[in-house]
């Protein structure tokens, strides 16, 4: 009889970037532990968007993270030679779901990012100051609980001081570069959120300004502008065919790595990013750094590149297929 894994996920549906991540993880957890059997447990559909339109951030933050720990304990005590693992919203911030998951629990990629604007300066104060304390705490703990973790990005690498055995940039694995050679129609496409730390208001702003020059295209939140066109919220399929046929991406403040920025990269929409953000340079040639905080030149910079004739990108080549096997052998 196989033994049984366990698997906690917030949200496992395709339409986020957390459930993206999660299906990628549990996928790969699976190809290498095929002697196991799953058990995934997740909030229904329904009950998880009813949930968000009455109590917001605290469905995501709060309730389902605790929901899963509490979960997870149950199965522990059951029998605790039953394998655990939390899967997503990880962020390295919320020190406690770290704390007080059951020991040995695996954990699905850890997420953050140490880059965003100034304004609003309440949401900049709260991340520059107040996560870099729980960002310490979670790091802490983790030292102590976990000897190997994963990040999906990079964007917390300089944070991380340690000699244990940590892998990072887990959303570039199977990163595949399309050779398909559209006819580039859009000249920038944004993707809208209302998230505080999407920069939202700011993508707003410049695209309206740059659609009286250039053909401007959104996908999510939509603009009340006749010269923007509005694709609204679509699939990850459709968004892929867009980007087939757009020269340039701006991407929000705090994550040059969001599924669709790597979208982008791979089907050689060249990706104007937060200039300080931590980057790997050497593998992206279509990634182009910007001022973010002066919102004049950043109009200058992007009117500028927007002029210039839009030339396809080399190809990318990534391999990161056997970076992360170590990490998923349970």
């Amino acid at each position: 009889m196989k033994k049984k894994i366990y698997i906690w996920c917030c949200e496992k549906y395709l339409d986020t970037g957390e459930g993206i991540l999660a299906n990628k993880f549990i996928n790969d957890l699976k190809n290498h532990n095929k002697n196991l059997n799953f058990i995934i447990k997740f909030p229904n559909k329904r009950i998880l968007l009813f949930l968000r339109k009455f109590l917001g951030k605290i469905t995501d933050r709060i309730i389902f993270p605790f929901l899963g720990i509490f979960y997870l304990w149950c199965i522990y005590f059951k029998n605790n030679n039953n394998k655990l693992c939390y899967v997503n919203y990880l962020p390295l911030w919320n020190f406690l779901i770290f704390l007080f998951l059951p020991p040995n629990t695996i954990l699905g990629p850890i997420t953050g990012g140490s880059s965003f604007l100034k304004k609003p300066i309440l949401n900049y104060i709260l991340r520059k100051f107040i996560f870099n304390i729980f960002y310490k705490l979670s790091i802490l703990i983790l030292s102590l609980r976990h000897s190997k973790l994963l990040y999906s990005t990079n964007l917390l690498k300089d944070k991380i001081k340690t000699k244990k055995t940590y892998y990072f940039d887990y959303v570039l694995k199977n990163f595949k570069f399309n050779k398909t050679n559209l006819k580039r129609k859009y000249d920038l496409i944004f993707y809208l959120r209302n998230h505080k730390n999407k920069n939202t208001d700011l993508q707003i702003k410049l695209a309206t300004m740059l659609s009286e020059k250039y053909k401007i295209i959104t996908v999510g939140k939509k603009i009340n502008n006749k010269k923007i066109k509005n694709f609204g919220k679509i699939t990850r399929i459709k968004i892929n065919n867009i980007l087939k046929q757009t020269k340039f991406a701006f991407t929000s403040s705090e994550n040059l790595y969001s599924f669709f920025s790597i979208d982008c990269l791979q089907n050689g929409v060249y990706v104007f990013y937060k200039k300080d953000i931590n980057v790997e340079k050497k593998i992206f040639n279509n990634i182009i750094p910007l001022n973010y905080n002066n919102y004049n030149q950043l109009i200058i910079d992007i009117d500028k590149n927007l002029r210039n004739n839009y030339k396809k990108p080399k190809q990318i080549i990534i391999n990161f297929e056997n970076k992360f096997k170590n990490y998923f052998k349970v």
